[in-house]
């Protein structure tokens, strides 16, 4: 799932207009451009039904818009979750041989510092529901 959820944010020329190929799993390492999204696995827990285990899985992901003012990170985030038409409201999508169904739970601002000086962040909560073909 990490794989294919990096790969079709990234193949969405919208947001790579904005961040490139800053787009990637984990902590933004030192010297590492703005703006940028994160990605990070907050849970994972396999799908039940009554009849047993089921082949999807539900994620809740959290990613963080960065930025170096307060409107590159919103801007960011109003294009992956800004209703009616945010890439992720109501992903429905197979990239990379996994599906994806993504539900948008929560986002928030807030802010950081690194040496260059202030970072803006928005950060989103998604449930991302998939499964492997």
């Amino acid at each position: 799932m990490e794989e294919a959820l990096r790969a079709k944010l990234r193949a969405t020329a919208a947001l790579t207009a904005l961040v490139g190929t800053n787009i990637d799993w984990g902590l933004r390492g030192t010297g590492a451009g703005l703006p940028a999204v994160r990605l990070f696995e907050i849970s994972g827990v396999p799908r039940m039904n009554l009849a047993g285990g089921s082949a999807w899985t539900r994620s809740r992901i959290q990613i963080d818009c960065l930025g170096r003012t307060y409107k590159a990170a919103r801007d960011i985030a109003d294009l992956l979750a800004k209703p009616p038409a945010g890439i992720l409201i109501g992903m429905r999508e197979t990239v990379s041989d996994v599906r994806l169904r993504t539900f948008i739970m929560n986002r928030r601002a807030d802010h950081d510092e690194d040496a260059e000086g202030v970072v803006h962040r928005t950060s989103i909560d998604v449930m991302v529901w998939h499964t492997s073909l």
